[in-house]
């Protein structure tokens, strides 16, 4: 048997090397920009091809300590048709935003807002004491969000070589 030199280990049980890393990483940071942009791509357009009426989960799914507050959006027509369109909306652009790698920053930060706001808006959670979904989602925005998932094979990295970007103070952080 093969050993790693120094270690005593067989070469498939000790750390990844820095060159192993920097191969697969990548492809894992890609994937999981693409497959978050795509979940939120389809669920915005699901909701327009179908139809989309937020008032019955305001109204019915809500629960828990913030309740009141989300029932009382469904009362009011023109917050409740405002909320409507974020929701298509927002889901479309920030989907097409990490396919993309653009703004990826952005886009990952307003995901997890509207992660978190589905999940505020149905505590406690129904299936799990504590963790759902929309955690999962908020964890992993928030790690292509960190780690500038758009500056790999994304816009975000030709984008950020612009002049203009890079004489505006902050814009460059908006990329990722």
């Amino acid at each position: 048997m093969t050993t790693l030199q120094g270690t005593g280990l067989p070469p498939q049980e000790t750390e990844w090397s820095a060159e192993v890393a920097h191969r697969v990483l990548p492809a894992v940071v890609v994937g999981l920009r693409l497959t978050m942009g795509w979940i939120f791509v389809w669920a915005g357009f699901d909701k327009l091809i179908r139809g989309f009426s937020a008032e019955g989960f305001l109204l019915h799914a809500t629960k828990g300590p913030l309740s009141g507050v989300f029932q009382s959006i469904a009362d009011n027509g023109a917050a409740l048709g405002a909320i409507e369109q974020l929701v298509i909306w927002g889901e479309i652009l920030i989907g097409i935003a990490l396919i993309f790698g653009v703004l990826t920053r952005f886009a990952a930060f307003w995901g997890a807002t509207m992660m978190l706001l589905f999940y505020l808006a149905q505590l406690p959670p129904e299936h799990n004491p504590f963790m759902e979904y929309y955690l999962i989602y908020i964890l992993v925005l928030g790690a292509l969000g960190a780690l500038g998932a758009g500056r790999i094979m994304g816009l975000d990295a030709i984008i950020g070589r612009h002049p203009l970007v890079r004489r505006i103070p902050g814009a460059a952080f908006v990329l990722g």
